[in-house]
């Protein structure tokens, strides 16, 4: 059960009960909960939205002008993916720096490290089984941590216990992957053979070992239609994720989804709300990927109303709303993932 008391509003609730409210009763019902939301994002992240700009984009605002290549994506496979996603076909991969060997990756973080950048994305394409190849890797990402100091997030794909294994000792700053909650959207997007069993299995290998653990959840993944998430909010709530990151799913030219519509901003709202309300004392984020345009500045505002405590590439729309709101604009130029480790954010 879940019980708040807030002095306006009261719940108690179960998970299946708040998830049922908060994707299926009308937004405008929804107020209530969207006051408690706030009210418990108020009372953890000292009254700051904190704002994230990796590099990865450019983004040049009256609020905030970043700097190229601070906090650059590395593919260790370079734009290889044998997954082959229906929503992305290895596109995303183009966008990051090819180093697909232990030595390459070193020189690419003292690039990093040259340019005066905090840290690096270690990512690339996964591999049949829904992994990304990293273990040849992880004693270069330990060399990069203790020699260089910069900060490593690192993107694994489905886990399993050889690379959870590794993965302790190599001092990383985040482990990152989608959670999927559908199991049609398991095969008929990701074309995995596995279950969803294997997305929560991946949770509990990183956690039980006190690795950081940072898992998305793409909304409309399931061809621009909700399908799994609250399944898979659930499954992160179990596991005590270090932070969470909700993205959306947005067509990519030359993919097979390149047509299909997006979710819209306010089923993206009921997912941002959802975990906020499901895991209160979890750094919650608004990540990277997301609909542009005018998609993007309603879903931004509706999120800082939903409770979240950081955006990143936050709209000028969202960033003069939560403004108006009375919070500080806080901007890092690094992966939004790392939000955990401010120290005033959480008290947990």
């Amino acid at each position: 059960m879940i019980t708040e008391d807030t002095g306006a509003y009261s719940t108690t609730l179960s998970v299946d009960e708040l998830l049922e409210r908060c994707f299926e009763q009308p937004l405008d019902e929804l107020e209530p909960l969207f006051a408690e939301a706030r009210r418990i994002s108020k009372g953890h992240r000292s009254n700051a939205l904190h704002c994230y700009v990796p590099g990865l984009v450019h983004y040049d605002t009256p609020f905030y002008k970043s700097t190229p290549n601070c906090f650059p994506g590395i593919s260790v496979t370079g734009k290889e993916c044998q997954l082959g996603c229906k929503h992305c076909r290895g596109k995303l991969l183009e966008r990051m720096t090819p180093a697909t060997t232990p030595e390459s990756l070193y020189q690419a973080c003292e690039e990093v490290k040259r340019a005066g950048g905090e840290g690096c994305l270690v990512s690339g394409g996964s591999l049949k089984d829904g992994s990304v190849p990293l273990l040849d890797f992880v004693p270069t990402i330990k060399r990069v941590k203790d020699e260089l100091g910069l900060k490593v997030v690192v993107h694994t794909g489905l886990v399993y216990p050889s690379i959870a294994e590794a993965l302790i000792d190599a001092g990383i700053d985040a482990a990152m992957f989608d959670v999927i909650g559908a199991e049609d959207t398991a095969k008929e997007v990701y074309h995995l053979d596995r279950g969803i069993d294997a997305f929560e299995e991946s949770l509990r290998l990183l956690t039980e070992r006190d690795i950081p653990v940072v898992p998305h959840v793409i909304v409309g993944l399931h061809f621009g239609k909700m399908k799994g998430e609250r399944q898979a909010l659930a499954m992160i709530a179990r596991n005590r994720p270090t932070a969470v990151v909700v993205v959306a799913f947005m067509p990519l030219d030359q993919t097979l989804m390149q047509a299909t519509v997006p979710c819209s901003p306010s089923d993206i709202a009921r997912v941002v709300l959802a975990s906020r309300l499901l895991m209160p004392s979890t750094p919650l984020l608004l990540g990277c990927a997301r609909p542009a345009g005018l998609h993007k500045i309603e879903t931004d505002i509706l999120a800082i109303k939903a409770g979240v405590d950081g955006i990143a590439y936050p709209s000028e729309d969202a960033c003069s709303f939560a403004q108006e709101q009375g919070l500080d604009i806080k901007f890092r130029q690094q992966c939004c993932s790392l939000l955990w480790q401010e120290a005033l954010v959480r008290g947990n």
